[in-house]
């Protein structure tokens, strides 16, 4: 039986479906969103305040901000960074020997930074692979492996001491496997502020209203110029869908074949007393192939632990320690590989999200571009 029929269902409701929901409702265009939960990746804990998945913010996201409540600044002294049982941190005096380096680093993501907010502002009214297309470096960035860029810069030292072990605790990645547009992206906090924050889950309820069905979609079937959308207990019929779930589930209905590759994490929040070698600094930063990915203090006892798998070695770092919840993303980005796939798929379908661009405020514009473009069709 048909529920309700609508000009838009936006499947999911992680940040690129909050994006286009908010972008249809400003303009008043009819849509449903079907999720089974709010903020997608922006996974927290029970109370709301400790981020289990997206865990920063920059304080150049336009379009994510006033969704979140900032917190504490994450400073480059707060981190303390490990390598084969050693440990060191970024302001020590070595750091003279990689001052060329790090000059050269800060150099290229200002330049970087330029053209990448130009890149924001287009992708609004375009998609991520149109403007890519048309603003050369930033292809040529993202078509380049990173371990090639830091070759042509110069920046192998810098890399091998500090930056390598920033990019795998963030990305979860090794620099051997991104592309270089994304290890410039994921450097911008050497050059712009970043914070904790709390998500206002509140808000995206008050904005959705009576039009957020909470469910799983089972099915998606385009039928007579128009899609049905199934969920275990009621359909739904609509003109235009946008899928805002992660592109291996949404990859069945929008005929993608070929995507970038997925980097996997597990989480476990924890309380427990801090060995020596977590204690001195709030957040810790492994290198590949460490299985131990990053460690945060959340000033209140308890720890976020990052792994790849299990067991995860939690008596390495912590004298006494309790579980108090767990979490596996796999995957939580994609973000190694050069695809770039088209959002738009035709007859009113549209993907959002970070298959190509990994960041709360990419996956963001992703939801915006697509209800503009829903919006100017209609």
């Amino acid at each position: 039986m048909i529920q309700k029929t609508v000009d838009t269902i936006i499947v999911g409701a992680g940040v690129a479906g909050i994006g286009c929901a908010n972008q249809l409702d400003k303009k008043n265009n009819d849509f449903l969103v079907i999720s089974k939960d709010i903020g997608g990746r922006i996974l927290t804990s029970d109370d709301g305040i400790i981020n289990y998945g997206a865990f920063f913010v920059c304080d150049d996201y336009t379009h994510v901000l006033p969704w979140v409540n900032r917190a504490s600044r994450i400073r480059l002294s707060d981190f303390l960074f490990h390598e084969e049982g050693n440990t060191f941190q970024l302001y020590e005096p070595r750091l003279i020997w990689y001052a060329k380096d790090m000059i050269r680093i800060r150099r290229l993501l200002r330049q970087f930074r330029r053209l990448f907010h130009l890149f924001r502002k287009k992708v609004e009214s375009s998609s991520q692979k149109t403007v890519l297309e048309q603003m050369p470096w930033l292809y040529e960035l993202y078509m380049m492996n990173a371990v090639d860029f830091v070759k042509l810069h110069h920046l192998e030292r810098g890399v091998e001491r500090y930056l390598n072990k920033g990019l795998y605790s963030t990305t979860f990645s090794p620099v051997e496997k991104m592309n270089a547009f994304s290890f410039l992206e994921f450097l911008l906090p050497l050059i712009t502020p970043i914070y904790t924050f709390v998500f206002q889950k509140d808000k995206v309820v008050e904005m959705l209203g009576d039009r957020f069905i909470a469910g799983e979609v089972g099915d998606i079937q385009f039928i007579d110029g128009g899609y049905r959308v199934k969920t275990n207990d009621a359909m739904y019929m609509s003109k235009n869908v946008v899928l805002a779930t992660e592109i291996g589930w949404s990859s069945r209905y929008a005929g993608v074949h070929l995507m970038n590759r997925g980097v996997r994490t597990c989480m476990m929040h924890v309380r427990g007393v801090p060995k020596a070698c977590i204690a001195r600094k709030r957040y810790q930063m492994f290198c590949s192939p460490s299985n131990v990915q990053a460690i945060a203090d959340n000033l209140d006892g308890t720890f976020l632990f990052y792994y790849r798998e299990n067991p995860a070695p939690l008596h390495q770092f912590f004298k006494e320690v309790e579980v108090i919840a767990s979490h596996v993303w796999d995957p939580a980005g994609r973000i190694d590989g050069h695809t770039l796939i088209d959002p738009d798929r035709g007859h009113g379908l549209f993907l959002v999200g970070d298959y190509n661009i990994v960041g709360l405020e990419e996956s963001y514009i992703t939801g915006v571009s697509a209800a503009n473009q829903i919006i100017q069709k209609s």
